[in-house]
């Protein structure tokens, strides 16, 4: 169906869980640890967890793990520009 339909499946190597833990340090557990080129990681705009004080728990996450990246040299892409 996915040829049919000139589609391709892609789906993530790292899940935060972040739509439902409220825990940024383990999110941030679950999608860092440990880094590898290539992974996809799931992450959410919307629909996100809350932790201290009512904050989406992604926007603590966020910048640790952007740090994380590119202490490894790593960068992050969209999943459009990898395929």
């Amino acid at each position: 169906m996915l040829t049919r339909l000139q589609l391709r499946l892609a789906s993530w190597t790292r899940r935060g869980f972040d739509t439902v833990n409220t825990n940024p340090d383990a999110v941030y557990r679950r999608l860092a640890n440990p880094l590898q080129d290539g992974d996809i990681l799931l992450l959410h705009d919307g629909n996100a967890a809350r932790g201290r004080g009512g904050k989406p728990v992604i926007l603590e996450v966020l910048p640790r793990l952007l740090d994380a990246l590119a202490s490894i040299e790593l960068r992050p892409v969209t999943l459009r520009s990898a395929l």
